[in-house]
């Protein structure tokens, strides 16, 4: 649960030394055994005046989202407020979820002035009323204005939220554009112990809810605080910014299933050499499962070396990367203090040199980058809601409530370490749907099965089926790529493969480094998708599934048409797994020319066939001239990819794996052939092609799976808890 992370593993014999230590906590790994806590939600929504528009319309959509996201046994309140307060739905169980939805689409409409405190108070209220300490007690404040009404003074409403806070009532805020009073929202997330986002762009609101409520049903800790217990004569100085109580504790975030909270602190330990621990960690939390409260306790203990010794020693990476990260939080708070003194190139100058730090973590990074853009737009506004809101985070140990592979994967493209476009579908996702449990099946067993038909009889098993199984593994349904990217890396690398591929040779070699594989325009990446579009399993996967994805297939392949195309390949598997009846025939390019066409970056490939010889142009526009022209042929699938190549190349790969699609998607048998017989790849393409007949069609009779691969489904199955 909790450790201790040295600079280096030993003090200093005989003399004063000083270490800079990482403490880690880290809270139970993520399950879908234990049902999660039941809640007592109360949502407070700001309906002035200038909510009007948009705002207020995909307000209505996160509300709804947070109703159909809750069991029968959570109680839910929900608070309007303008100049004046009224309870829409007061604290009960949502029985009737229609006539709730019903309610939020006819009266959560925009009018008035703000009464911040008030509306929060009254939601308080409704929330006290049914306060459990086995329950997760939690009030989402969403406001875009000023306290102008009632009680304004920020010092009495944040002595409010804290005392509720003490009594279990926890509130989140949420600042919609650029009016809202950023300190006060922050210093009432800090005082009710919740989380605070800065809500940019009406688009991010419902992508936050979402994090919120993916937050709380992974809650296993609240009320959390670290004490750090030194002996006389030794120091503690926590390097950054913390939140620290009266009584001289920390106040850390939510423990959170999957996700570690980390501290850095400088201790300076006087010359001694009885070897007793020189600092005692305390750590304290109220379990919302059991309503008890708890107490950890873990000594520092460090050998004693000389001077010379331990300066030898190496400084552990883990110390070095979050003496960075603080590092970037200085630089933040100094730019914004740069903006606000109205001198932009010096708050820009400030960024570009912390930006420049090799050891910065990718998140903190893509948090800096993004800042960096705002501020150089010239939005002071803005800029300090951002900057409040990343250092809320860090504060709190945490930076898990920041949308992280989403926000990671926007900053990457945009940077061009991601060789894709931000399109409509890196935010949204894929539609909701319907998708039943037996299309998921069957693309796994269409994958293991494809592969294998195409592979000489009696070889070991392929890369793809490998690399899949080994994924399956990790997948729970409401994964964050940020808090499984070691033990992903780590079960690829490992995988039992009898041939490896050029691509995972290279992840194998290369480490730690995770941003950015080395493979090209291949289909190394495409047919090791599908588990992961199992990350986000559910009617609503949203641009968490999308982006979980793009950086999946990124761990082995740095490729423009590798990127592009293993999105266009998600949404059609995505697609297909909704469908109750197949599609027409020219769905299958028509679908993944949409997407290929929104994403691709502007990067050419030669043709690799005479038919075509001296072609070269982007993937999208070899797919518009081969498909088309072989249809006007009438050509089969097998005299179409005899003439533009059927190996793993994907302006070979990907129009064969369409194209029989087209031809024969309505029949898998007869497309499953038509994919593993004649030349090229086969054991790839079968592996493609057998993943989209299994979505669409569900298992087969005549596939066979190997016993291994069969109970990692039904495990898969169980974690999902699908019924």
């Amino acid at each position: 649960m909790l450790e201790w992370i040295p600079d280096r593993p030993a003090l200093c014999r005989g003399e004063s030394c000083t270490v800079d230590v990482l403490v880690r906590i880290t809270p139970v790994a993520e399950t879908r055994e234990e049902p999660r806590p039941d809640l007592n939600l109360t949502l407070v929504i700001d309906r002035s005046g200038s909510m009007a528009g948009r705002k207020i319309e995909l307000t209505q959509e996160a509300a709804s989202l947070a109703v159909r996201s809750l069991r029968a046994a959570d109680q839910l309140s929900i608070v309007l407020f303008d100049d004046q307060i009224d309870v829409l739905w007061p604290a009960a169980p949502v029985e009737r979820r229609d006539t709730v939805l019903e309610l939020i689409r006819e009266q959560v409409l925009a009018r008035g002035s703000t009464a911040l405190f008030d509306g929060w108070s009254r939601g308080a209220e409704q929330g006290l009323s049914k306060l459990d300490d086995r329950r997760l007690n939690r009030v989402i404040l969403l406001t875009d204005g000023q306290a102008n009404v009632g009680e304004t003074r920020p010092d009495r409403i944040c002595d409010q939220v804290h005392q509720k806070s003490q009594r279990g009532l926890q509130t989140t805020t949420m600042g919609f554009g650029a009016g809202y009073n950023e300190d006060l929202l922050r210093s009432m997330a800090a005082s009710g112990g919740g989380n605070h986002f800065f809500v940019e762009t009406p688009e991010q609101l419902t992508r936050f809810f979402e994090l919120e409520l993916e937050a709380l049903a992974a809650t296993v800790g609240t009320r959390v605080f670290l004490r750090l217990v030194p002996v006389p004569g030794v120091t503690v100085e926590p390097l950054g910014e913390v939140q620290l109580t009266p009584d001289g504790a920390y106040g850390l975030a939510d423990l959170v299933a999957g996700y570690p909270l980390e501290q850095l602190f400088r201790i300076t330990v006087p010359p001694q050499d009885d070897g007793a621990p020189p600092v005692s960690a305390e750590l304290s939390w109220h379990s919302p499962r059991s309503g008890q409260e708890f107490l950890w306790k873990v000594p520092l203990s460090l050998a004693r070396v000389s001077k010379e010794e331990r300066m030898a020693m190496p400084v552990h990476p883990e110390v070095e990367r979050q003496l960075a990260v603080a590092m970037a939080a200085r630089a933040r708070r100094e730019a914004m203090a740069a903006m606000n003194r109205g001198d932009r190139s010096e708050a820009t100058r400030i960024l570009s040199g912390a930006l420049e730090t090799v050891s910065l973590p990718e998140l903190e990074r893509s948090q800096l980058q993004q800042l960096q853009q705002t501020v150089d737009r010239g939005d002071q506004s803005a800029s300090n809601k951002m900057a409040a809101a990343q250092s809320y985070g860090y504060s709190r140990g945490s930076v898990s409530m920041v949308a992280l592979d989403e926000m990671i994967v926007e900053n990457l493209c945009q940077s061009g370490q991601l060789p894709l476009r931000h399109g409509p579908f890196m935010r949204s996702g894929p539609p909701a749907a319907d998708r039943p449990w037996k299309r998921a099946e069957g693309m796994l067993q269409g994958l293991f099965a494809g592969e294998a038909r195409g592979r000489p009889a009696g070889s070991p098993r392929g890369e793809a089926s490998a690399l899949s199984l080994a994924t399956l593994s990790l997948i729970t349904g409401s994964n964050k790529m940020i808090a499984i990217v070691p033990a992903m890396i780590k079960v690829l690398v490992d995988a039992p493969v009898a041939d490896p591929s050029e691509s995972l040779l290279a992840l194998r070699s290369k480490g730690k480094k995770v941003w950015g594989g080395t493979g090209g325009p291949d289909c190394g990446a495409l047919r090791r998708l599908p588990p992961l579009l199992l990350c986000r399993w559910g009617s609503r996967p949203g641009g968490a599934a999308a982006c979980f994805v793009a950086l999946g297939a990124h761990f082995t392949h740095d490729d423009a048409a590798s990127a592009a195309s293993c999105m266009a390949y998600a949404a059609l598997l995505w697609d297909l797994m909704a469908m109750t009846d197949p599609p027409s025939p020219d769905f299958y390019l028509n679908r993944f020319q949409e997407v290929l066409g929104e994403l691709e970056v502007d990067k050419t490939y030669p043709a690799h066939t005479p038919r075509f010889d001296g072609w070269e142009g982007r993937l999208s526009e070899f797919l518009s001239l081969a498909i088309p022209e072989a249809r006007r042929r009438g050509l089969s699938a097998g005299a179409a990819h005899k003439e533009w190549g059927s190996g793993s190349y994907l302006l070979e790969a990907v129009p064969t794996l369409l194209y029989i699609l087209e031809c024969h998607g309505h029949e898998p048998g007869k497309a499953l052939r038509a994919a593993t017989r004649g030349t090229g790849d086969r054991a790839s393409l079968g592996a493609v092609v057998g993943a989209a007949l299994g979505a669409l069609h569900g298992p087969q009779p005549d596939w066979k799976i190997e016993d291994d691969q069969v109970q990692a489904i039904a495990a898969l199955r169980q974690r999902l808890r699908v019924d």
